[in-house]
C-alpha cells in the first residue's frame, strides 16, 4: 500500500472512530490478522497533527489501543502539532487528560514512558494535574512518574480550568460505551 492511500485510510479511520466505532473495531481486528503492517502504518500516520492513535487514547478506547501496540505501533509516538494542542505530545498525555485510568494501565504496561514532555515541556502528569484528574495523578505517581516535573502552579491553574480547554480542535471527546 502506497502512503497516500495508508493516509487516505488513516482518514477514513479517524471519522469511523467518530461515528461508528463498533465498525472500526470490526475493521481493525480483521486486519490486524492479516496486515499488521499496515496496522501499525495506519495508527500512526499524522492526520492534521492526529493519528489514530492518539485519538484512541482521548476516546478511550481501550480495543483500539491493544490492536495497534500488539501490531507495533509504538506506544511512545509523538502527535505533530494539530491545531490547538500542544505538539510533541503522547497517548499517555491523552489518556492522562482524560483521566482514564484502564488507558494509562494499557499504555505503561507496554512501556510507555511515563514523563514524555510535549513541546511546552509539560508532563502526563501536568495534564492529569490541570484537568483535575487526581486519581490519574496518583496513578502516575505510583507507578513513578516524576512529580518534580509540574510545579505546584502547574498542576492546577489560576483558573483551575483543564489544560485542554484552549484546545480549538479536540475531535473526539469521548466513547460512550465501557469496553472500549
Amino acid at each position: 500500500m502506497t502512503e497516500d492511500e495508508t493516509h487516505e485510510k488513516a482518514v477514513a479511520y479517524l471519522a469511523l472512530l467518530k461515528k461508528d466505532e463498533d465498525m472500526l473495531v470490526k475493521e481493525v481486528k480483521k486486519m490486524v490478522k492479516s496486515n499488521k503492517e499496515l496496522v501499525r502504518n495506519v495508527f500512526s500516520a499524522q492526520i492534521d497533527g492526529w493519528t489514530l492513535f492518539h485519538a484512541s487514547a482521548l476516546r478511550g478506547c481501550r480495543k483500539l489501543l491493544k490492536y495497534a501496540i500488539k501490531s507495533g505501533v509504538d506506544v511512545n509516538l509523538r502527535m505533530g502539532e494539530p491545531e490547538g494542542v500542544p505538539g510533541g505530545c503522547t497517548a499517555l498525555h491523552m489518556a492522562a487528560h482524560r483521566g482514564d485510568i484502564s488507558v494509562i494501565e494499557i499504555l505503561t504496561s507496554s512501556r510507555a514512558d511515563l514523563d514524555p514532555r510535549d513541546k511546552d515541556g509539560k508532563t502526563p502528569v501536568c495534564y492529569a494535574g490541570r484537568a483535575q484528574n487526581t486519581l490519574a495523578v496518583r496513578t502516575l505517581r505510583k507507578l513513578g512518574a516524576d512529580m518534580s516535573s509540574c510545579d505546584n502552579g502547574a498542576l492546577k491553574e489560576d483558573s483551575g480550568r483543564s489544560l485542554l480547554n484552549n484546545f480549538r480542535f479536540l475531535p473526539f471527546p469521548g466513547c460512550a460505551g465501557s469496553g472500549r
